[in-house]
C-alpha cells in the first residue's frame, strides 16, 4: 500500500482513468448533505486566497485505487474502491464552472483549461479515444448522463435533458429544474453548481472582475483541495480496506456493504464482474427497473429497503437464526467465512438471485396461485416474519408442487383461523424458525435413509401433523370448536381495528369462494373497498332495541353503567350485548363503494337497498332476502360464514370438532 496526499490538480491534471467498478453504488449525494457544504468549503478558500490570508489545504477525504493489470498505450487505469462519490462530485463541479464561465467569457483557452481536468488528450495509434477520453469513468447507471454534462455545452444540455421537462412541468411552485434534480443525482449535482456558480460570478464577489474571480476559483479548485489518495499493491486486500473506511460510517448501506464484499472476492478470483453483475445484480440497482428494491417499507416497527429486508430473510433461511437489522453485513460475511457455502461468486450470485424472485412474488403478488394468493393475505395482514419459510419451501426443488400447495394452504388455514381467533401474533418470528428448522430436519433424515417405508408420510402431511401438535396460545392452530365460537362471538372488528385490509381480504376470500364454476370471476380493486356495518356502530339513533329507543346518553355511558346494573336483563346489559355482537364478523360486509354517513347509519329498511344497489359483490346478495336485521340475523349469518371459512381455511379431518 502506498499514501499520498495530492491535492485535486494534481489528481486530475494528467494522463488518467480513475474507473468506478459496475458493482459500486451509482452517484447519491444530494445538496443538503454534500453539494451545498462543498459549495460553502470552495467559497471559504477563494475568500482566503483572495484576502491574502495564510492558505491552508482542505481534507477532502481518501480516495482508494487500484491499478488495473490492462492499460491502454499510454493512459493508467485505477479502479476506484474508495471515493468514488467525492471524485464525480468535483468532476461535475469542474464541467459546470467550464460551463459558466463559457457564457460569462466565452475564451477558448479558459475552455481549454478546464477541460485538461476533465478530458484525456488523444495520442498516436488510439483507436478508442472516444472511450478513453474521460478521466473519470462513473457506473452504468451513471455514464449516460455523465458523458451528456461533460460533453455538451450548457445550452445543447438544455435543449436535450432539460427542455423536455420543462415541457412536461412548466414553471411553477415545482420548477422543471427541481425535477430535474430529483429525477438524476448527477444531472442534480450539475445543475446545483451551474447554478450557485453563475450567481456567484455574476454578483462579482470581493469586488474582482469576471475574469479575476475565475482565475481565483481555478486556483483554488486546482491547489485547495487535499485528498488521501492510498494506491493498493498486489498484496493487500481491497475489500478489509474498504470496510475498515466504509463499515463503521452511515454513508453506506448494509447492502453497499455486502454488495462489494461479494464483487471484490469475484475480481479477486478473476471472474468476469460486467457479466455477472449485469446477470445477477443489475435489476438491484437499477432506479428504471419495474420492481424497487429499494423502496423503503415496513414490517412491524422498522422501515427498511426491500433489498434490506430481502437480505435478512436469506440469511434467516441459511443461519436459521433471527437477523438483527443493523448486523446484515456481520452476518452475511460471517456466513460465507464459516460455511464456505459456494465455489464461485457467481454461484454466490445465482443462488441470491434465485430467492430474490421469490421474495419478489411475496411482496408484490401479481397472480391467483396458491402461494401467492396466500402472499396477497399475508401483506393484508402484516404478517410477513413468515417470507424466510416460504422462501425455503418454494426454492426447495425436492418438495413437489403439489405438496408446496397443499403446505401453503395449511399454513393459510393456521394464520388465517389465529387471526380470527385474535390469537397473538408476537411470537411469530419465533415459531415460523421452528416450522423452518422442521422442514431442514426433515430433509436430513430423508437423505439419511437408504430405503423410505411406503408408510412414511410425504413432506406435506408429516408437516400438517406437526402442526396439529402446536398447543400453546402462541403456536395452535384454532380447530372447527374454538373457531366457530370466535366467528360467532367475538367482536373481531373494535379487536382488529388497525387491520382493516385484513379483514377486506378474508370477505373477498369468501366472495371467489361464493361464486361457482357457472358464475363469472371478476376482479375487484381492493383499494376502492371497504368495511361496512350492516348494524351501524350508531346504532341508537335508528335501531330500537327490543322496541325500545335508546338515547345518546345511555348509548355512551352504558360500558360504565353496566357495572352497576344487577339485571342482566337490564338496558346497559343489553346495549353492551349489542355492541359486542355488531362488531362480530356476521354484521360485517364489504363494499365496492362507502355509503354517505347519512345513509350509513340509518335504518335497515333505507340501508337494505343502498347496500344491494352498491355492491356487484354476491356476499352481499345475502341481504336481498333478509327483511329484518337484529342480533338473532347477525347469528344466523355468522353460522353461515363459519360454514364457508371451514371449507376455504380447513382444518384436518381427523381432528374436526364441531
Amino acid at each position: 500500500m502506498e499514501t499520498s496526499k495530492p491535492v485535486l490538480g494534481t489528481l486530475l491534471n494528467r494522463q488518467i482513468r480513475y474507473v468506478v467498478p459496475v458493482f459500486q453504488r451509482h452517484y447519491v449525494w444530494t445538496e443538503e448533505y454534500q453539494w451545498k457544504p462543498l459549495w460553502d468549503d470552495i467559497q471559504n478558500k477563494i475568500k482566503e486566497r483572495v484576502n491574502k490570508q495564510r492558505l491552508h489545504t482542505h481534507f477532502t477525504g481518501s480516495i482508494v485505487l487500484n491499478q488495473e493489470t490492462v492499460t491502454t498505450n499510454v493512459l493508467s487505469t485505477y479502479s476506484v474502491i474508495d471515493g468514488q462519490q467525492r471524485l464525480t462530485t468535483f468532476q461535475l463541479f469542474l464541467i459546470a464552472f467550464r460551463e459558466v464561465c463559457r457564457k460569462a467569457e466565452d475564451n477558448d483557452d479558459l475552455t481549454a483549461a478546464i477541460n485538461e481536468f476533465i478530458f484525456n488528450k488523444p495520442s498516436f495509434d488510439d483507436t478508442n479515444f472516444e472511450d478513453q477520453k474521460y478521466k473519470l469513468v462513473p457506473t452504468k447507471f451513471d455514464i449516460e448522463i455523465f458523458k451528456d454534462i461533460a460533453d455538451l455545452t450548457y445550452d445543447e444540455f438544455y435543449i436535450k435533458q432539460l427542455q423536455p421537462i420543462l415541457d412536461e412541468h412548466g414553471i411553477g411552485p415545482r420548477t422543471y429544474r427541481e425535477v430535474a434534480k430529483n429525477r438524476n443525482k448527477i444531472m442534480g449535482a450539475y445543475l446545483y453548481f451551474f447554478d450557485e456558480l453563475t450567481e456567484y460570478i455574476s454578483n462579482k464577489q470581493h469586488n474582482l472582475s469576471t475574469l479575476e474571480l475565475i482565475k481565483y476559483i481555478l486556483l483554488s479548485i486546482q491547489n485547495d483541495f487535499q485528498f488521501i489518495e492510498i494506491g493498493l499493491s498486489p498484496d493487500d486486500d481491497p475489500q478489509m480496506i474498504f470496510e475498515t473506511l466504509n463499515g463503521r460510517g452511515a454513508s453506506l448501506t448494509e447492502t453497499d456493504l455486502i454488495r462489494n464484499y461479494i464483487f471484490m472476492r469475484a475480481d479477486a478470483n478473476g471472474e468476469n464482474l460486467d457479466s455477472i453483475y449485469d446477470k445477477y445484480w443489475d435489476e438491484y440497482d437499477n432506479p428504471n427497473a419495474i420492481y424497487k428494491w429499494h423502496e423503503t417499507i415496513t414490517r412491524g416497527r422498522y422501515k427498511e429497503s426491500k433489498i434490506q429486508f430481502f437480505l435478512i430473510d436469506y440469511l434467516t433461511v441459511q443461519t436459521r437464526e433471527e437477523i438483527r437489522y443493523d448486523q446484515v453485513f456481520y452476518r452475511y460475511k460471517s456466513f460465507i467465512i464459516n460455511k464456505n457455502p459456494f465455489e464461485s461468486s457467481e454461484d454466490e450470485l445465482k443462488e441470491l438471485y434465485a430467492y430474490s424472485q421469490i421474495f419478489k412474488r411475496l411482496t408484490h403478488p401479481s397472480n391467483n396461485s396458491v402461494l401467492e394468493k396466500f402472499a396477497k393475505r399475508l401483506l393484508a395482514l402484516d404478517t410477513t416474519t413468515i417470507f424466510p419459510l416460504l422462501m425455503y419451501i418454494e426454492g426447495e426443488n425436492d418438495i413437489s408442487i403439489a405438496d408446496k400447495d397443499k403446505i401453503y394452504n395449511n399454513l393459510d388455514s393456521y394464520i388465517t383461523r389465529r387471526f380470527i381467533c385474535g390469537l397473538t401474533a408476537k411470537n411469530y418470528n419465533k415459531v415460523f424458525l421452528d416450522f423452518l428448522n422442521f422442514f431442514i430436519k426433515s430433509k436430513s433424515i430423508d437423505k439419511n435413509e437408504e430405503e423410505i417405508d411406503e408408510d412414511v408420510l410425504n413432506i406435506a402431511d408429516s408437516f400438517m401433523k406437526y402442526l396439529e401438535t402446536k398447543n400453546k396460545d402462541t403456536n395452535s392452530w384454532p380447530n372447527n370448536y374454538i373457531l366457530k365460537d370466535k366467528i360467532l362471538n367475538r367482536p373481531i372488528y373494535r379487536e382488529e381495528k388497525g387491520k382493516p385490509k385484513a379483514l377486506v381480504n378474508i370477505f373477498l376470500e369468501i366472495e371467489d369462494f361464493s361464486r361457482n364454476s357457472m358464475q363469472e370471476r371478476i376482479k375487484i380493486a381492493t383499494e376502492n373497498l371497504t368495511i361496512e356495518h350492516i348494524m351501524p356502530q350508531k346504532w341508537y339513533e335508528n335501531w330500537p332495541l327490543n322496541g325500545q329507543s335508546i338515547t345518546e346518553d345511555e348509548f355512551a355511558i352504558s360500558a360504565q353503567a353496566i357495572y352497576t346494573e344487577n339485571d342482566v336483563n337490564g338496558v346497559y346489559h343489553l346495549i353492551d350485548k349489542r355492541n359486542s355482537s355488531l362488531n362480530t364478523l356476521g354484521n360485517l360486509t364489504v363494499l365496492t363503494n362507502s355509503l354517505n354517513p347519512s345513509v350509513s347509519n340509518d335504518s335497515y329498511k333505507k340501508k337494505r337497498p343502498e347496500i344491494i344497489k352498491k355492491s356487484i359483490l354476491i356476499l352481499n346478495s345475502y341481504f336481498q332476502d333478509i327483511q329484518d336485521w337484529d342480533e338473532g340475523s347477525i347469528k344466523e349469518r355468522s353460522e353461515g360464514l363459519y360454514e364457508k371459512i371451514i371449507e376455504i381455511w380447513a382444518f384436518p379431518t381427523s381432528n374436526v370438532s364441531v
